[in-house]
């Protein structure tokens, strides 16, 4: 028997490469003869770039940027055995970088995002990328990250902003140079991991939507929804950009129009950029199971997150799926049509610290329950 783990990981818990590790070592020491497949999956969150290389023999590397409010973090990508490069800029920009009372859209900076694309292209000597842009700090535009790759930025008396430049500095930008960006960049071809689809500005835009979720308030909303709309305005203007209607550019506070735009990244969702990296289709081809699961499972779930994804793509092959999340929230029974078994890890009501304690100990348990079921109905047949 041929089961495939293709979990994401348990956000602020364990990594999907640690969950795929205690299920299979699990079912292995119960059943020595069954083959176990571990596929570590991301959607271009967390995890992502971690999941890429463990499941395809790539390898995690280290680089100090500049991180989301201008202070030193060490960020890691991956580089995968094609040579091209594999990376989340919420490792050099990303909200879970700094604490909740210091999260500020206004000076937060994608700058370390585009060091961290000129050490991959320049160091590395990578041609081809995949950027995951969830989980971000910023409401800049990318300008930081265009700022660290070459692109100037002046004001109405045609001074040079200084970098790093933040979400506040997007309101004096008055001219737009990009002579001086890394020549490299014209030929590497660039992916977006990503699911959201909200344009620049606009009601459904990035300021509007996603800057009180980093520390915005509203007067901040109002200034920041301004300075995107002049930052895509005169990008039209100039004629690098097309329009900042698109969807998706709204994504990660603007970087993924920066993204389209002035790198000519192409976007795609997230989770199925992943599984198309890692050949999930013909992995599971022969699968007699898929186990899936994510940290939580509701009715966001059936609306193309990862779990769903992988059920949607081991439909087609006949291959069951089962789901095993940390937790069912509200409106999970919307997932039963999705899944030959929903499962949450929890055994009795507790607390978040407590099923986050508990959860190696309920991998296990749960890994146990699926093997004996798996079992009993073999011998039924």
């Amino acid at each position: 028997m041929k089961i495939v783990l293709a979990f994401d990981s348990y956000k602020n818990c364990l990594s999907s490469p640690e969950i795929c590790r205690i299920i299979r070592s699990e079912i292995i020491r119960n059943a020595p003869d069954w083959q176990v497949v571990s596929m570590p999956l991301g959607d271009g969150g967390e995890g992502t770039a971690q999941a890429i290389a463990s499941a395809s023999g790539g390898v995690m590397k280290e680089l100090t940027v500049c991180g989301p409010l201008s202070k030193p973090v060490t960020a890691q990508y991956g580089i995968l055995p094609d040579n091209s490069a594999v990376f989340e800029m919420a490792s050099a920009s990303g909200i879970e970088l700094i604490s909740a009372d210091e999260r500020n859209p206004m000076s937060a900076t994608t700058y370390g995002t585009g060091e961290l694309i000129r050490h991959i292209v320049t160091n590395e000597k990578c041609s081809r990328l995949t950027i995951g842009i969830g989980g971000s700090a910023t409401v800049d535009g990318g300008i930081g990250m265009l700022q660290a790759l070459g692109a100037e930025f002046f004001d109405e008396n045609g001074r040079l902003l200084p970098a790093p430049a933040s979400g506040y500095d997007i309101a004096e930008i008055r001219k737009i140079s990009v002579d001086k960006v890394l020549p490299e960049l014209a030929q590497c071809r660039i992916k977006i991991a990503s699911d959201v689809t909200n344009p620049l500005c606009g009601s459904n835009g990035a300021a509007q939507v996603f800057a009180p979720q980093k520390g915005a308030n509203a007067s901040m909303v109002e200034q920041l929804e301004n300075n995107l709309k002049n930052f895509g305005t005169l990008s039209v203007t100039s004629g690098i950009a097309d329009n900042f209607n698109a969807p998706g550019d709204g994504a990660a506070g603007g970087l993924g129009f920066a993204l389209r735009n002035y790198l000519h990244a192409e976007s795609s969702s997230g989770a199925e950029l992943v599984l198309d990296l890692l050949d999930f289709d013909n992995t599971i081809s022969d699968a007699a199971l898929v186990i899936t699961g994510e940290g939580c499972s509701d009715r966001q779930t059936a609306l193309g997150k990862l779990p769903a994804v992988v059920a949607e793509h081991a439909r087609r092959k006949n291959v069951p799926v089962i789901l095993l999340s940390g937790a069912l929230g509200k409106g999970s029974e919307k997932l039963a049509p999705l899944f030959c078994a929903v499962l949450s890890l929890s055994s009795a009501p507790c607390s978040l610290e407590q099923a986050i304690g508990d959860c190696e100990k309920n991998l296990i348990r749960m890994s146990n329950a699926i093997v004996n079921i798996l079992k009993l109905q073999r011998e039924v047949k």
